[in-house]
């Protein structure tokens, strides 16, 4: 055996041939029973053969790594599918501190391509309203980088949002009515609210609280809200009060829709056994539709497969490995970018969470990833550089994921978490397992409970809040109440091939199916040969690292005539609403990883 071992050594360092024997002394757990190869040197602590940082490190098993050893190999990353790749000037990115809130950032949602929704609970921000009363609400100018201040008569803390097919956001549930001499708010707990978006400063917020059609069937607080591929929203869960963790007596285990059916005031709601199942940690489930029509909804550990018309689970997935991954033991979770080429699977990646309702409990640092287009789709584990709590989980314009925020103990609440993550880390889901992850450059704020980020129409990603405090706090806190604002520019818009441009019109609205002609400028076509891909994408709404109905689909997509540095390609729009509901959405192109500014369209 030991002889077999040996020889195994001398031919993978000779690259003469690959030995078949199974050997246990050098046996990397998912590699055949073989030792690793050069080219992925190191036997990761869970037994993935990679040449990451990651892979090589901690738990890194010498005797089935290449050579004995757990040395990592240089890998030449600015080679792609053997062709040279833009050479990014900042390889890790950059943080970059852009404006002020004047409201803590608690929920964001992007309502036109320069306009932010910026959304907090009422409470004594510095930002305030003509009466001189607190504000809890802005319109954020992402072009000057100021704030318009919002009157909005109930309280949106803890609330959820969605976006209707003509882009219209609508705000769900809230919280208790708040007087003080500092702010006033009605409660909010069955609140809906409208924002109509516009460019010029006229749109604000439409609700009437006293209408039975603009309340929804119960309180809901921590509520999740979904665009269904009808275009209407699901509105699932939370609690009938505001409190730590739910409990039974609290719970709000059902479902509506909205628009309401008429006659909308006899609409009642719909029981789901699930919201049961998952107590305590159900709260802000995550939810995304599926390729059939029917949704995907996780909670706590547990998640299922959910056919809204007939108010059925269709099926019950596995329980994730290692613990609860739901408030207040907040993860991260995103469904992965979907490519026609690989029929449209409907991955979901749910990364980190906190092992225990303890402020000295330990973030967990282990990820599941799960193929729901699989016939039995079960959690492929994997271990990220360091653990995170409360991170959010962004989809960048390349449709690799970036994890950002966070805190590394303690769980999701007021002045419970501690030890703030400071370093993003990229998950590339095209990367073999154990070589997905990335760290990329630190901020120096601390972002923990109610931060927020957003990829942006120009590629940058948009980050802001974090507020421990029960209130407003500047000092005698660890963590004060943060306003600034932060821009990360990601190395794909640092690189030495010229930004592409859309040269043409895109349409405003586009159907389902439709094929349209777009000609991109790729600017120079001497050092690096184009390759040009096209993405659409929807931002959805964030809060409390949810991020409620963000997705994005890579485009098939025909090249035509090509004049100079211009090509125009033929793109086909999703084939239907069951891939990307309909509402508001980004299209942008890439070339060789670099793209567009995007644009918006409606797609319905």
């Amino acid at each position: 055996m030991v002889f077999i071992r040996k020889l195994g050594l001398l031919l993978a360092a000779a690259s003469i041939f690959s030995l078949t024997t199974v050997v246990d002394a050098a046996a990397c757990k998912y590699n055949d029973g073989l030792e690793c190869p050069q080219e992925t040197p190191c036997c990761s602590a869970h037994g993935h053969c990679g040449n990451s940082p990651l892979a090589c490190g901690v738990g890194c098993n010498p005797s089935a790594s290449f050579h004995g050893r757990c040395e990592r190999f240089s890998v030449d990353e600015n080679i792609y599918n053997g062709k040279p790749r833009p050479v990014p000037s900042l390889p890790k990115g950059s943080f970059k501190e852009v404006g002020l809130t004047g409201v803590a950032a608690q929920h964001i949602a992007l309502v036109t391509p320069t306009k932010m929704l910026i959304i907090d609970k009422a409470e004594n921000n510095p930002a305030k309203l003509p009466s001189g009363k607190a504000a809890y609400n802005v319109e954020y100018d992402l072009t000057t980088n100021e704030f318009r201040v919002l009157d909005v008569q109930t309280n949106t803390f803890c609330s959820g949002g969605g976006f209707l097919p003509n882009g219209t956001l609508i705000s769900a549930g809230g919280a208790e009515s708040r007087l003080s001499h500092a702010f006033t708010t009605e409660t909010g707990f069955q609140s809906l609210r409208m924002w109509k978006p516009c460019e010029d400063k006229s749109c604000h917020w439409i609700e009437s609280p006293s209408d039975r059609e603009w309340q929804l069937t119960g309180n809901r607080w921590y509520v999740s809200v979904t665009t269904m591929p009808t275009g209407e929203l699901f509105i699932l869960g939370g609690s009938n009060e505001s409190l730590a963790i739910n409990r039974y007596a609290t719970n709000n285990p059902t479902w509506e829709i909205f628009p309401k059916p008429k006659p909308a005031i006899d609409y009642q709601p719909n029981f789901m056994q699930f919201m049961v199942d998952a107590l305590p940690h159900n709260l802000y489930p995550n939810v995304y539709s599926l390729p059939d029509g029917n949704l995907y909804i996780f909670a706590n550990q547990k998640s299922i497969i959910f056919n809204v018309k007939e108010n059925k689970v269709i099926k019950q997935l596995p329980d994730i490995p290692g613990g609860p991954r739901s408030y207040p033991l907040t993860g991260s979770h995103v469904l992965l970018p979907l490519d026609p080429a690989k029929n449209h699977a409907h991955e979901i990646l749910v990364c980190g969470g906190s092992e225990a309702m303890s402020t000295r409990a330990k973030a967990l640092q282990t990820c599941g990833r799960i193929n729901l287009n699989d016939a039995d789709p079960q959690w492929e584990m994997d271990t990220m550089p360091s653990p995170r709590l409360m991170g959010d989980a962004i989809i960048l314009a390349d449709g690799k994921v970036m994890l950002l925020n966070g805190c590394k103990t303690g769980y999701a609440g007021f002045l419970r978490g501690s030890d703030p993550v400071y370093t993003p880390l990229i998950y590339d889901p095209a990367a073999p397992l154990g070589q997905r992850f990335t760290e990329w450059v630190p901020s120096n704020i601390a972002r923990m409970y109610h931060s927020v980020a957003m990829l942006l129409p120009d590629g940058s990603v948009f980050v802001a809040g974090s507020n421990q405090n029960s209130e407003v706090r500047y000092e005698n806190v660890p963590f004060p109440t943060e306003y600034r604002v932060e821009s990360f520019t990601p190395p794909y818009l640092t690189t030495d091939l010229a930004r592409p441009e859309i040269v043409s019109k895109v349409p405003e609205k586009l159907a389902y199916g439709q094929k349209f002609e777009v000609t991109i400028d790729v600017k120079a076509t001497d050092r690096y040969e184009p390759e040009v891909t096209f993405m659409l994408g929807r931002k959805g709404f964030v809060t409390h690292s949810t991020h409620m109905s963000q997705r994005m689909t890579k485009l098939v997509a025909t090249q035509g005539k090509q004049t100079g540095t211009k090509i125009t390609y033929t793109v086909e729009a999703p084939p239907n609403a069951n891939l990307m509901p309909p509402g508001p959405h980004y299209f942008h192109a890439l070339n060789n990883g670099v793209p567009t500014h995007a644009e918006h369209l409606l797609l319905n």
